[in-house]
């Protein structure tokens, strides 16, 4: 909802990023299908969007979720293999879940994706990773001028459009004092880096015979089993300052390739709506 997104751009307030950035790594051959995940179903806080949104991440994972048994990865893709190294493993996931999940051949791999969005929907934790990442006030067309000025630099951007910095739009964020520049640009890569984290989630069988927890638990109806898990975010190194150029660079090459695909399209993009292209936790 930043005022200092460009009118053209302004397809950034209606589109997640997730899906514009989809459409630009096909192109690019990062990935080799679409993904129907949608952010704002996990991030919902609604139990029926959580499940959809855990439904479509399994369908397709790319890098963004991963399944270990007790410390090997049974589904997902390696770390920067996105090319669908999952879809061999998915036929063996059922076996996989065996000595996990107690039920039939071809219910196991249903059951668990319910067992994993009940525990998200349960733990919560994913409030506060909002509010982390919506430190991010101004988008990047507005944090790259207070960055500049915290670098005691000539801003790029105002240089290279003719505009006067004194003037115009980015007026504001020129005018206002070092101290909150720096604030801006801090809360920026706070909730870059709360963009990039992972949630790693684990699961434990509970036996019968267990009466007392030192964990949270969870109870599977489908199967009658409970499970103790616990869960951690990862992957919370802040993001490097140095690295702001960039992420404006690739901001942009995501709007414009979304918007170049919309206006040949002549319409709103869905997956697989490419022509010419097949398209169909980490835990």
């Amino acid at each position: 909802s930043s005022r200092f997104i460009a009118d053209e751009n302004a397809i950034k307030k209606n589109v997640t990023r997730f899906k514009m950035h989809q459409f630009l790594k096909l192109q690019q051959r990062q990935i080799s299908q679409m993904s129907e995940y949608d952010p704002l179903d996990l991030f919902s806080g609604s139990r029926e969007r959580i499940q959809k949104a855990i439904k479509a991440l399994f369908a397709t994972p790319q890098n963004n979720l991963r399944v270990f048994l007790n410390g090997s990865l049974i589904y997902g893709s390696l770390e920067g293999d996105m090319q669908g190294a999952y879809l061999i493993k998915a036929e063996a996931f059922e076996d996989y879940l065996k000595s996990f999940i107690h039920e039939e051949d071809g219910l196991r791999t249903t059951n668990f994706i319910h067992l994993v969005g009940e525990t998200i929907f349960k733990l919560g934790v994913l409030e506060r990773l909002l509010e982390a990442q919506k430190l991010d006030k101004f988008d990047i067309e507005g944090v790259i001028h207070a960055y500049y000025d915290v670098i005691s630099q000539p801003c790029k951007l105002c240089r290279n459009s003719g505009e006067d910095k004194e003037m115009g739009k980015y007026n504001a964020l020129h005018s206002i004092s070092f101290d909150e520049s720096v604030k801006i640009v801090k809360d920026y890569l706070i909730a870059t880096t709360a963009k990039d984290c992972s949630l790693m989630v684990s699961f434990l069988p509970r036996d019968d015979s267990d009466r007392v927890s030192a964990y949270r638990t969870i109870h599977l109806e489908s199967t009658q089993q409970t499970f103790d898990f616990k869960a951690h975010f990862i992957d919370l190194d802040l993001k490097p300052m140095k690295k702001m150029e960039y992420y404006y660079e690739l901001d942009q090459k995501i709007v414009n390739y979304y918007k170049q695909m919309a206006k040949v399209e002549r319409g709103p993009l869905k997956a697989g709506s490419i022509k010419g292209y097949e398209t169909g936790i980490e835990i």
